[in-house]
């Protein structure tokens, strides 16, 4: 074990040592402006930016007319597309989505009112039926007293006779 911390001390002081304490004088050279080289290399400098700047501007109006040559490829592909017929157009977009929609909840609405005024003639003749069955003056009477200043007058009169009828002849009733 005291090899080991022996042998590590020994590689971290040698490192330490030869690493960062070494201050030679010939790193510590002054920078000598002899004929002109530091202007020189200013002047490089500053034609190597203009180049640049020149470079990217130049990048910048390709940019730009990549994107308008992409939005006129866009345009060009919808163009084509509208002129070539692909199939049936006629539902597309937010209209035809509403028009589907609506002409779907009025026909749910028409299937439900159809089937209530089934329902509400099957219960009428039912009662005319039994009414006409009784056979009682005074309940036809209370019935068309009843119904007389309604829109269905005329339609619980014709349902009154025609079971009275029915009754008379010796009609089988339908069931």
């Amino acid at each position: 074990m005291r090899r080991i911390l022996l042998a590590m001390a020994l590689i971290v002081t040698t490192v330490g040592l030869s690493g960062c304490g070494n201050l030679s004088p010939r790193l510590d050279e002054k920078i000598d402006n002899q004929n002109g080289k530091i202007d020189e290399i200013r002047n490089n400098q500053n034609g190597l930016m203009l180049e640049l700047g020149k470079l990217k501007q130049s990048a910048e109006i390709q940019n730009s007319q990549l994107k308008e040559v992409q939005q006129g490829m866009l345009n060009v592909n919808a163009a084509v597309s509208k002129n070539e017929n692909s199939g049936v157009q006629i539902l597309q977009g937010d209209g035809a989505l509403i028009l589907v929609f609506s002409l779907g909840v009025i026909g749910m609405l028409l299937y439900y009112y159809r089937d209530r005024a089934i329902q509400s003639e099957q219960t009428a003749e039912i009662l005319a039926r039994e009414v006409a069955r009784y056979n009682s003056p005074i309940l036809n009477d209370g019935i068309l007293r009843a119904a007389m200043h309604t829109e269905s007058e005329q339609q619980v009169f014709h349902l009154l006779t025609k079971h009275q009828q029915e009754i008379e002849i010796g009609l089988p009733d339908e069931e």
